[in-house]
Formats: structure tokens, sequence, C-alpha cells
């Protein structure tokens, strides 16, 4: 037993030769390259990166801020006081700190402020609760008691709605001449001076560091980008890479981090992060990208193009993680197995890791291999999907707000930039003895000398484990030889040109395949490169090639001719004679003067032949013994009309012999086309004891061959023993998606059942809401700044900004879809799509891309900004009506009965029960059209209704889910709302209007003017107006309402100007007694006796002229008690207070009623019942319940209120915390994208 710590193998040099390299080339490993890193952002001040050359970027935008140009006076603003120079220009916005923050440290931060929240909030509530009234012997003693209540719930309310919304930055930037100096300041205080490149801490709380990386000025102010990390994974890429302190493989290179997850997303990637990253790696030699995404298309894409432009034209060296989707084969993800100038790399464990790393507690039970998750190819277009494998997991240096150093991480992710790290030290050395390489010639020198790993497949492993020493003599060799920088395009002549042949289906492998097979010199990006002419001269004399594969069942030509302009062959795969399983091989292009320079150029040839067809629904795959890490693949074939399998896997080791447990992964997969693998895979992490037995259910295509891996876990230790048996299930239903339409004629299905016996018994629900959104408009403009510029150095990138608007009657959750552009990231024809969602106070509430989910959003008008990027403004104007889907779960799900004919749907008789349809049989049954009463409250029409129909009984014992998992779907349109039935109109007797033409006219004109009076209260204008009218209406109430409201609204204000009247003093301010004047004389023209008789009294409604007293009994009512609340406004703590109130409450109640919340609130105030004060203003919500009243409160009003009233208690704590929402809640523009 050794005693000294496997140290090497934290970070694991070894394997890769990298070890061996760096014995004879000790000096500044790496020092000459630059390798950037595409990830959530580095640390630069993190263990392994604070003593090392590192910038950093967010090419995403979730670090953006748009600073508006501003006016300052002496050198103060908004209570800062600035140093400034007479030419300086000033640009100013403020931002929430926790817009910047990840997720991790976000809720690290909140947690943390919340427990000290709630401290005090608990001292309050127990200060509150000590102050007790008693002896309640008057109203003010009541008052007070009910304002402790009021105090003590509005504390424990506020303590349970608590949420942190952190410290509100204000962003200062002086620009003096071609310099920016940017200040952050808060609560009047400025940091220190903040320049680009120079790196920041936020605050110790955080631990977060931050960046200042761009400056741009635009049209609407300047831009600058704050950088911040979204996760702590970069930083670890970036240790693995370049760690000063691990070490990492390539010490001394240099780091340039580019920021592709956005904060915004939880560090999921974007389509603008990684195409402004990719412009951003031209001045680099090698790209770590250890992202990535399931695809529908390989080779298809802009994403795809540009990075080809980057490693052909810019000759940079991209690596990228081939994912974490296995162990099932087909699992590689974009870009690593998307793209043929990505470097796919899989992830590889080894025994001396599994020490170092994981303390495996015995090493020898195990076995090298890739993790059991790294990704699997081939890839749909037939290439092996990985190219090579490096060791992945390390444990190395974190970001600081981690709270550690370091940190294990493992995983593809970690697999690839210790690859990067190795392609550095090949690109480093070669650099430093002056040798000229193009991306090409590493690629053929690291593939040519990778070192096969026993026991793995080349799905597994592609070309091996890479070696540096071994790579970096290879490249030596043959510096010279010129053709060594030509690539090869191969494809074959299938549907759309695949780059191997990927044999999978039952019917593909029963006869022997011809291929048409072409291949085609590439010289640099555009074919035309000036620094390619001597490798096309030389090609052009030397292009014979020898063919060979090591696989008898592939027949090809063994010799090819290639000229510049490429050829065409034909090869012959027979699989016919072929056991069931996977079997690869390469057709290899060799050169045939010299084969030493191994293989220039290779076709894939995967072929996956399933077992033979069975007639029976259960198939018996037998009892396994599992060595270390080893995978079983079986590949079926389903029967059409299946639609589902139950998988049952048993753990068959003997009970009693051992109880721990064996960790398993069941991963089912199937190919179809146009479709990601995530959209046809099922995966499972089993924890099997002996005896076990599970049973999990996986949705099917039928006749789709279906592959069934069942593997032992990388690290699982000791027997494992397991057996597998798959049942064919599954009921086809015709249609197999039902779509109802309006008009009640309800929806006819016919089910079967092919595969078995099936009992069935239909249950059908609708539970999502879908609105169709229309853009209320839409604006085209170029971005501005080098980002937004191609790789091509010439084109920029065009935005379409689309702004819908969704009115929500209640809080909900909101899934917005994009249809066209959901699920495509980097296969998508355009550059990128966002949709950011705002509160009607421009607060954002979250952000959607690719794969959206749900936002919260609150009652009230939702603003969607949706853009999408393109650099063809053609391409932007046909998306200019885009639709947007706006999917909300229903508060009610609406469940459809199926009956077993039409004749029973239409008079709701006899519905579809249980019953048992034999194998072969068919039965029918009709859903109905669901009634609109069950629509969901503000559901239109157009609106949809979805959910699933499931036709399988399951019994509550059933093993598995007993159906197929998902079911069918199921779509209701909505229908026009029905006419509402007009009741009988009670008898009311005629009563003949005796106006004349010209009076009616006149009372319209008066009307219409009193209207437009009450447009202008409070403004200039209306004492103009006012006196117009009032010489014809002097005493008509409406006219002097309108007077009160202007009076009260410009109390102290200097009263208007008479127009003509120049030598006049000016009108004095307007006093109280004008206004209390003013109400007395209307409350005078009122007979008061005769009001409170006619609402005392009940009335003949049948009776016209009575009604029409009504109305105008009515009118004087609310006129009354409109100009009452105004004078108990205007008299709070006077003298006639009291009296006013209670005349006004003969007429209308004041408590809890909105429309008098003013007077309420007022009078509250002044008595000092401040928890009350706050009752009130919580009733209040968002203040809609005012509109009418004697004051209209918006969301910010009652904020105010609320923020002046905790001062007024002395929480100063609680102020600076509303204050806080008051700018979230009001802000003046919306985030940038």
């Amino acid at each position: 037993m050794s005693t000294s710590f496997p140290s090497p193998s934290l970070l694991p040099h070894f394997p890769t030769s990298a070890s061996t390299y760096l014995t004879s080339h000790p000096t500044l490993p790496g020092s000459t390259i630059t390798c950037a890193i595409l990830d959530t952002g580095v640390d630069p001040c993190a263990d392994g990166m604070s003593d090392k050359n590192v910038t950093i970027d967010d090419c995403t935008g979730s670090g953006d801020v748009l600073l508006r140009k501003v006016e300052v006076k002496d050198g103060k603003f908004e209570g800062y006081n600035l140093s400034l120079e007479s030419s300086d220009t000033i640009f100013h916005s403020k931002k929430a700190l926790y817009d910047l923050l990840n997720g991790s440290v976000l809720k690290r931060v909140k947690n943390y402020n919340k427990e000290q929240a709630t401290i005090k909030f608990k001292q309050l509530i127990s200060e509150a609760s000590e102050v007790k009234v008693e002896n309640v012997k008057s109203k003010d003693d009541e008052e007070k008691k009910v304002n402790q209540e009021d105090l003590k719930e509005s504390l424990q309310q506020m303590l349970k709605s608590y949420t942190d919304p952190g410290p509100i930055y204000d962003i200062i930037t002086i620009k003096r001449k071609d310099t920016y100096i940017t200040y952050l300041g808060l609560n009047g205080e400025v940091g220190s001076v903040k320049e680009l490149g120079v790196v920041y801490k936020f605050d110790t709380l955080t631990n977060s560091n931050y960046g200042l990386s761009s400056f741009f000025e635009e049209k609407d102010g300047l831009r600058l980008t704050i950088t911040t990390d979204a996760g702590a994974h970069g930083t670890h890429v970036a240790n693995i890479v370049s760690s000063t302190t691990s070490p990492g493989v390539a010490s001394s290179a240099s780091i340039k981090s580019l920021k592709i997850g956005d904060t915004r997303l939880g560090s999921m990637e974007t389509g603008v992060g990684v195409m402004r990253a990719i412009k951003a790696c031209e001045d680099c030699e090698v790209v770590n990208m250890s992202y990535g995404e399931a695809v529908a298309l390989q080779e298809r894409g802009r994403v795809k193009h540009e990075l080809d432009r980057l490693a052909y034209s810019k000759n940079v060296l991209f690596l990228a993680s081939a994912g974490n989707n296995g162990p099932g084969l087909s699992t590689v993800g974009a870009p690593g197995g998307m793209v043929d100038s990505v470097i796919s790399v899989g992830a590889w464990v080894g025994e001396e890791m599994m020490e170092a790393q994981y303390s495996v507690r015995d090493v020898a039970l195990t076995k090298e291999s890739t993790y059991t998750w790294s990704s699997v190819g081939p890839c749909h277009n037939g290439s092996f999907g990985v190219d090579i494998i490096a060791p992945g997991g390390a444990i190395t240096g974190v970001p600081e707000w981690c709270l550690q150093k370091k940190q294990l991480m493992n995983g593809t992710s970690m697999s690839s930039p210790n690859a990067a790290g190795c392609v550095s030290l090949i690109c480093d050395g070669l650099k430093k003895e002056g040798i000229k390489w193009t991306s090409e010639r590493v690629r053929k020198g690291v593939f040519n000398t990778a070192k096969k790993v026993e026991g793995l497949s080349v799905l597994q492993e592609g070309w091996g484990m890479i070696q540096v020493e071994e790579a970096f003599e290879w490249i030596k060799k043959f510096k010279d030889v010129a053709e060594e920088d030509v690539r090869y395009d191969v494809t074959i002549n299938r549907v759309a040109t695949p780059k191997g042949v990927y044999l999978r289906q039952e019917a593909e492998c029963s006869k022997k395949q011809v291929f048409s097979v072409t291949v085609n010199p590439q010289f640099g990006y555009d074919d035309v490169s000036p620094e390619m002419q001597d490798a096309r001269s030389k090609f052009e004399m030397k292009c014979k090639l020898s063919l060979s594969t090591d696989e008898s069942w592939v027949t090809h030509p063994d010799f090819l001719l290639l000229v510049h302009n490429g050829r065409n062959f034909g090869i012959e795969v027979d699989a016919t004679n072929l056991a069931p399983g996977v079997h690869t091989c390469r057709l290899e292009g060799r050169d045939a003067d010299d084969l030493t320079r191994g293989v220039q150029w290779y076709l894939p040839i995967t072929v996956v032949k399933p077992l033979p067809s069975s007639d029976s629904p259960t198939i018996d795959l037998g009892q396994i013994n599992f060595a270390p890490s080893e995978r079983r693949r079986f590949f079926l074939t389903p029967p059409q009309g299946a639609t589902f399998a139950d998988i049952k896997v048993k753990d068959c080791r003997p009970m009693g012999d051992d109880a721990s447990t064996r960790l398993m992964v069941l991963h089912c997969l199937q190919i179809t086309p146009h479709t990601p693998y995530r959209d046809r895979e099922e995966q499972f992490y089993l924890q099997q004891t002996p005896g076990n037995t599970t049973v999990k259910s996986v949705p099917l295509v039928g006749g789709v061959t279906l592959e069934l891996c069942l593997a032992r876990y990388w690290s699982a230790l000791g027997f494992t023993e397991a057996s597998i048996e798959v049942t064919w299930r599954g009921i086809i239903p015709s249609p197999s998606e039902i779509t109802i339409s309006p008009g009640g004629a309800g929806t006819h299905v016919r089910v079967m059942s092919h595969v078995a016996d099936e009992v069935v018994m239909p249950f059908c629900k609708l539970d999502k809401w879908e609105t169709s959104l229309r853009p209320k408009s839409s604006v085209i403009s170029p971005f501005p700044g080098d980002r937004n510029v191609m790789l091509d150095g010439k084109t920029r990138v065009q935005g379409l900004t689309l702004t819908y608007n969704l009115k929500l009657e209640e809080g909900t959750d909101v899934i917005f879809k994009a249809p066209l552009f959901n699920g495509y990231l980097y296969e998508s024809e355009y550059e990128s799509q966002m949709g950011m969602i705002y509160s009607e106070g421009k607060r954002l509430l979250g952000v959607v891309d690719a794969y959206p989910e749900k936002v919260k959003c609150p009652k009230g008008t939702i603003t969607v900004r949706f853009q999408v990027r393109h650099d063809d403004v053609d391409m932007l104007k046909k998306l200019e009506d885009m639709t947007l889907i706006a999917e909300r779960n229903m508060s009610k799900s609406v469940s459809l009965a199926a009956y077993a004919t039409h004749g029973d749907m239409l008079v709701g008789g006899k519905k579809f029960g249980k019953r048992i349809i034999q194998m072969g049989n068919m039965a029918s049954m009709h859903f109905e059209v669901p009634e609109f009463s069950k629509m969901p409250k503000g559901a239109s029409e157009g609106d949809v209704l979805r959910g699933k129909v499931d036709y399988e009984f399951t019994e509550k014992t059933a093993e598995g889910e007993g159906k197929m998992p998902g079911g069918y779907n199921v779509t209701y349109i909505v229908p026009p709302k029905p006419e509402k039935k007009e009741e009988p109109k009670p008898f009311v007797s005629e009563v003949k209007d005796e106006r004349s033409e010209l009076e009616k006219m006149k009372e319209d004109l008066r009307d219409w003017k009193v209207t437009r009076i009450g447009k202008k209260v409070g403004e200039k204008g209306f004492d103009e107006l006012y006196e117009d009218c009032k010489s014809e209406w002097s005493e008509w109430l409406p006219l002097l309402k309108e007077r009160v409201r202007h009076l009260e609204k410009m109390l102290g204000k200097k009263g208007e100007e008479k127009k003509g009247e120049v030598d006049s003093p000016p009108p004095p301010p307007v006093e109280k007694k004008d206004l209390l004047s003013s109400i007395d004389f209307v409350v005078k023209l009122i007979d008061l006796d005769a009001l409170a008789i006619w609402n005392g009294t009940k009335h003949d409604t049948t009776d016209g002229e009575v009604n029409n007293k009504k109305k105008e009994m009515e009118a004087q009512k609310k006129i009354l008690e409109d100009v009452l609340g105004r004078k108990c406004l205007a008299l709070i703590g006077e003298e006639g207070f009291e009296e006013s109130l209670m005349e006004l409450k003969k007429w209308v109640k004041v408590e809890g009623n909105d429309k008098m919340a003013a007077l309420e609130i007022e009078s509250l105030k002044a008595k000092g019942l401040h928890g009350s004060v706050l009752k009130v203003v919580k009733r209040l919500g968002e203040g809609d319940g005012t509109k009418g009243g004697l004051k209209e409160y918006k969301k910010s009003d009652l904020l105010k209120i609320k923020g002046e009233t905790l001062g007024a208690l002395g929480w100063d704590w609680l102020v600076e915390y509303e204050k806080k929402w008051e700018v979230i809640e009001g802000m003046k523009d919306f985030q940038e994208f």
C-alpha cells in the first residue's frame, strides 16, 4: 500500500503523455498560446487563475447596461459628488446587483438576507405583541387596539412575502475624450474608478468578482458590459487547461474567457452568446467549449458555418465535449458531434483517477473506461461523433464565491479542456520550434497518434486517448509535407449527403447495400486561400491513394487516383451475415507513396443489426453477468402497433449473500428523422438489490429499431448479475391526435390492438390553455459594435424586435413559446432568438430562449419583447407578424367523456366503459365537445385548450405505468362566446321626452364640455373653460364637481392669469377656504332631505318617470359622496373633520371602501395609526379598486405610502427595502437583450 498521496491524478497528465512532453519541454508550457474558454465565465481571482493572463467578456448580453446621457450641475448628481472637467459627457443607469449574480450565489445571499430579515421581523412582531390596549373606554382606544392588531398582522404578512431585492447600484460613466471612467455608486457613495480589463469584487458577502469588459456608444446612449460568471463550471474548465497551481495541462497558456452561459437563463447557452464568442476567438489558437445540446439536424445552421470558417479560415483548433448523455448509442451533442471542424472529446476514467479523486475503496474491482454517461456515437449522419478521449475528471480551482479553492467535477466538460490543454502544448511546441501549422495538420497528428484503450469501441473513444508527445513528434516529422494541410470532405449518396454509413433498421441489414462515396479535397475555408497554393500544387502532382478497411463485410476498391475536383467510387456493405449487435469500421485513405503519413481521410461505417423479429409480445433477453463498467446493448424491432414497452430488470444475485445496492443505468433510444435523441430516449438509474425487480415503461414508434442498453455504473463494485425481459404493449388510435373543432359534432376515434389483448378505458383531460399573440410593434435595426460583425469582418448582424401584450386576470405561471424557433439552437438558420417578459412597471419577470420554461407573472398587462437576429433583413421581415404562444395551466381541468356511439354522445347516454380488445380487433368511441361554461375565465375565440388522452386501463397494482407514457395529444379550439340570452324586460311605462331638439342639442353640448373640462383638472386652461361653462350652467352639479377636483389639486399653487389683463395683479394662490366654499356650494344645491327620503323609500320600477328620477338621484348622491369625501380630506386634523366625516358616513361606507381609500389612509396617518395604514395599503393591492374614487392609486403610489409609513414607524431598514422595490417596479427602460 502506497503512503504518498497520488496528487498527479487529481488533474491527470500521464494518460495523455502530457507529463512525458513536459519533462522534455519544461519551460513555460503553453506560454505562446491563448486558449478561449466558451463557458459560464471564468473568475480571474480564483485559485490557479489569479497569477496568469486572463481576459474576460460576456457574449450573452446578460451583463449589458444601457446608460443614458444625463446633465450634471456643479459635479453633483443624485447625491454623488463627481470630479468633472468641462468637456466630460456623463452617462447613468441603475442596475440591481441580483441581475448579475449566478443562481448559486443568489440563492446563498438571499437565504442569508432572509434569515437576517426574519430575525428583525420577529423582533418587531414581538414588540407589537407586547403593546396591549386594555380597558377600551373610547373610540380612540378601540382604534389603537385595532391598530396594534393590524400592525402585527402586517408584519407577519411582510415576513411571509419578503423577497430580498438586493442592492441597487447607480452606474455612472464619465466619457473624457477617448477614455471611459465608471463609478458604481450605492446610497450616495461611489467606489473606486472602474477601468476596462480590471477585475473588481462586489462585496465580501457574495464573494463574486466582475470586470467591465466593453464600452461602445450607440444612438440611445452608452452600452456597458459588466461581466460576471454564470456558474463555477467555466473556472473549473479553465483551470484544467491552464491552472498555475494544480497544475493545468498547459499551465502557462493565456486564458480568454468568453461567457456563453446566460445568467438570466440559469447559465444556458444562447445563439447570440455562441456566435459572438466564435467571432471573439479569431485571435486565439485553441478553443474549448464544454457545452452542447441535442440537435434535430447535423451539419446545419449558422453556428456550423461560422465554426467551419473559424477552423479553416482562421486556423483555430476548436475542441468541444461530446456530451454526457450515454450510455446509449447516437447520444453525442452539438457542436461536438455536429460539426466536422470541431474535435469532439469523450470522457475517460482510469484507476488512478478513481483512487485519487473518488476514493474508491477497491480499485482492483474496477476497470478503466469511459464514464457510463459519456456520450457515444455515431451521429445520425453517420460520423462517429467522438473523435478522441481524455481524462474526464479533475479536482482543481473554482470561483471564490464557492467558498473553497478546489472542487471535484467530472464529465466530458472536463475531458474536453484536458484535451484542449494537450493541443495547446502541441501548438506551443510547434510555435517555439518555428514550425508552421494549420488546424487540419494538427488534427491529423492528434488522430493518427491517439492511443487505443482496451475494451472500448470506436463509438466510445474515436481514435483513442490523445497523446501529446507522439502527436508533436508526428507533426514535426511531416512538417515539410504540404499535403498535410489538405482536408477532405467525404460523403455518401443518400439524402442530406451523410458523412458516413449508418445502417440501423432490420430491413437495411437484411440485404447488401451499395453506396457511392464522394471524396473532395479542400484547400482552406473557401478553397482559394493563398496560403494553400503550395499544398494545392503539390497535391495535383501526388494524389495516389491506398484504400483499406479491417472488416471483410465491406467491399471497396484498393486504390483511388484523386484529383483536385474530387472523385466518386462505389462500396458494398454486406450486413446479412453479421451477428446481432454493433459493428463498426473505417474505410481509410492513405498516401500510396508514403503509408507512414497515416490516415488522410476516412469514411465511418456503422451497422446496428437488430435481433430477429418475434411473433411473441414478450422477449426474454436472458441473465447477464456484468463486468466492471460493462454495457450490454440489445437492438429490437418493435412490431407495428406497439406504442410502448414494459422493460423488466431483475437483480439476480442470491438473496442473503450480499445486501448492497448496485447502480445500473437503463437507456432506451430510437432514431427518427429530424428528431433530437432527447425526444426519443428514456433513461433510468436503477438502485438494484438482490432479488429486486424493476419495471419501466417506455414509449415507442412501431417498426423502428429500439436500443435497450443496460450498463453497470462505472464506479459500481462487486458481482453484478441481472436479467432483462421486454413486453410489447399498446393500442393504436385513429386519428392518433385528436383535434376537436367547435360545432358540437364531437370526435370519432377508432382504436385497435395489434400486439396483444388490451383492456381499454379511455380517459381524456384538457389542462393547458394557449393564447396566440400578435405583435403590437416590430422594429428592425442593425447592432452596433465589433462583437456583432461576423467572422468575415464585413457582415453586420441585424435584429428584429417584436412587442407583445398579454392581459392576465390573475397571477399565474406562463410559458411563452415561439413555435418557429423552440427546440432549435445550434441547427437554427437564424443566429438567435430571445424573449424578455416584463410587468407593467417594466420589471423583468423572466427570459425565454430556445427551450422556454414557465415564468411567474402577476395580474395585469404583461409585455413580451422578443428579438430575432440575422444578417439578412429580408429573413427578418418574414417574421414581422410572427405569432407567440402563451401557455398556462388551467386552474380547473376539463374532462371529456367518451361514449359508445354518436347517438349516446348527443343524448348523454351510454359511456364507453372498460372493455377488452382482443389482438387484431377494433373498437369505436366518440368524445364529447366541452361546454363553454367549462372554459377558463378569460378564454377567447381562437384560444386553444390542450391535454392528453389515455386509452389503456391501468390497474393500481400494475407493474410499470400500464399505459403509453405521456398519452396522446388532444386539442380543442375555443369557439365564439355564446350570445347572452336577453331576459324579458320588465314593463316600464313610457315617458315622453318633452324637450325640443334644440334643448337636447344644448344639453348634449353641455355634457361634452363638462367631459372635456374634466380632462383639464389641475392643468393650465381649466379656469378659462370653467368660466365659459359657468356663465351658462352655474349650478350644474357635474361641472361644479370638476371645479372641486381642480381646486383640490391646485391647493397652494398660483392661480391662472386671465388673458388680456396685463396690468392686473397676479392671482393669489388657491387656499383651502376656496375649496371648502366650493364644496359647500355644491352641497347647498342638493336637497339633502329629499335625497335621504328617496334613498330610504322603495319605488315602483315599472314607472318610467320614477326610473328617470332614480337616475337623477343616484347621480346626485354620487357627487355628494365625492365632494363630502374631499371636504373630509381637506379637514383632516382640523376642527370640523369629525362632523364632516359623520355627514359623509350618512351616505356612504368609508372603512373598507376602495373608492374612499384616500380618506381612510390620510385620516389614519393623521392619527398615527400606522399599522392600520399598512393594512389598507395591503388591501388595495395594485390599486385597481381606487379608480373613480377620491384618488386613483397606482402600485407605485401605494409603495411610496408604504415606505413613508414604515419610516414614520422608525423602521429604516424596511424603508430602504421598499425604496428598492419602487426602483425595480418603476424602471424607465426595458433591460437590454
